[in-house]
């Protein structure tokens, strides 16, 4: 290779643009001696781990197809008024304790561990919720299963970001909140064809089967250096490149960037007060917090049930399907234009549609309250307003959250950073 270029040639990249936008990877590790690294294995291992994004979100999508067969007693027992709206919301009191402690042990035991330990609270919730007997075990079974969806949420990006690419990293960002989104849509599928019981047991396999499955995947790269086990590091991101990409300019530049923070010498106290990471817990609970602002947990929980009051002449189940068809729809495309457009104005768009649509629906809640009759010729105008909130959404403060909080804080805080942001998140949808 040529040693006499410019500054400014020898910053373009092809695959990408500048070194700025590469975190400082060299030119030679990107082409790496003219050959690029392979993309599909990483493509497959984020859409492996994020199979945790799958089953947080049947855990998400449960209680709108079951609330009437419950309050029917289907289960042998009856779910009344006051006690239907806790086993949706318990969920969350679990998610706030599995964020909490979820980054730091992935710190202790690594990304690929914690990933697969998830499975005991995600049997133990579902085998509660199968053979519960009353309400009680219910809650309980929401609350072990919040646990779990906590842990998910923090340690599957955290795993996405370590293993992916620069310039794929926001596409294979994405696919955590696309994950959820299907997973909404499948409980809603399933649980419109079969009883509870079912619904509840087929929910309970995909944890199981991501677990499985993460026991054939690498640990990440960037933690194996954490812990100064260099062959290893090397042999998992070889498999993530390919046989042929030459990896060490990337090896060199994560040791580089862990040996950065280790001479730092900061106290972990130290750590979280320095410029960069107020920066990045400020961005990243700022996100959550509007995140959950949107009140999108609520249309999730209660979708048939927002159906139902509004009057439509939509089936509340087949509505409910559309509506999270449309999300998974909109998530894909977002996979699509997130590196594209840019996770700002993403953001933006989002915001300004969404309370757009908010507020058309509360004009209709309005007019059925105040002229019925007029409320009724308008009956398709709930699951419109509901499904372009879904959309922008899904396309901005659906994926986009998850993305900075598994780029935005420094190394030295990244895990427990990652745990408060997620933990922030789950308390404002409390």
């Amino acid at each position: 290779m040529e040693t006499n270029k410019t500054a400014t040639e020898e910053e373009k990249v092809p695959l990408q643009g500048t070194m700025r936008q590469t975190v400082g990877i060299s030119q030679a590790t990107l082409m790496s001696d003219g050959v690029k690294a392979n993309k599909f294995p990483q493509y497959i291992a984020a859409l492996i781990v994020t199979i945790g994004g799958l089953a947080m979100g049947t855990t998400l999508g449960w209680t709108s197809p079951t609330e009437l067969p419950l309050k029917a007693g289907e289960y042998g027992f009856e779910v009344n008024n006051a006690q239907f709206p806790w086993i949706g919301s318990l969920m969350s009191i679990g998610a706030i304790f599995g964020a909490a402690f979820t980054g730091t042990i992935t710190d202790k035991i690594g990304r690929k561990n914690t990933i697969i330990g998830i499975i005991i609270p995600s049997v133990v919730g579902w085998a509660l919720m199968i053979w519960a007997v009353n309400p009680y075990m219910m809650m309980v079974g929401r609350v072990i299963l919040g646990l779990a969806s906590g842990a998910y949420s923090v340690s599957c990006p955290m795993y996405t970001n370590e293993i992916s690419e620069i310039e794929i990293r926001g596409t294979l960002g994405t696919y955590f909140q696309l994950q959820i989104t299907i997973g909404i849509l499948l409980s809603y599928v399933i649980g419109a064809v079969v009883p509870v019981f079912w619904l509840s047991v087929i929910c309970g396999i995909i944890p199981i089967v991501l677990s499985v499955l993460m026991i054939f995947m690498p640990e990440t790269p960037y933690y194996l250096l954490m812990k100064h086990d260099v062959d290893k590091a090397r042999h998992s991101l070889q498999k993530l490149r390919g046989k042929k990409y030459n990896i060490d300019g990337e090896i060199e530049q994560f040791q580089a960037t862990i040996e950065r923070v280790a001479a730092e010498k900061l106290s972990f106290k130290q750590a979280f007060t320095t410029v960069s990471a107020k920066r990045g817990l400020a961005v990243g609970l700022g996100v959550m917090f509007f995140q959950q602002l949107s009140g999108i947990n609520a249309v999730i929980f209660y979708t048939s049930q927002i159906f139902k009051s509004a009057g439509s002449k939509l089936a509340p189940s087949l509505a409910t399907i559309i509506v999270g068809g449309v999300s998974v729809v909109a998530t894909f495309i977002s996979t699509l234009i997130v590196d594209r457009l840019g996770r700002k104005p993403l953001l933006f768009i989002s915001d300004l549609v969404m309370a757009l649509a908010s507020c058309v629906l509360g004009v209709f809640f309005w007019i059925q309250t105040h002229e019925p009759e007029k409320a009724n010729s308008i009956g398709w105008l709930p699951i419109a307003c509901l499904s372009v909130f879904i959309i922008l959404f899904s396309i901005g403060y659906g994926p986009i959250p998850w993305m900075f909080i598994a780029e935005i804080f420094p190394p030295a805080i990244k895990g427990p950073a990652s745990s408060i942001a997620c933990l922030f998140n789950w308390v404002c949808a409390f």
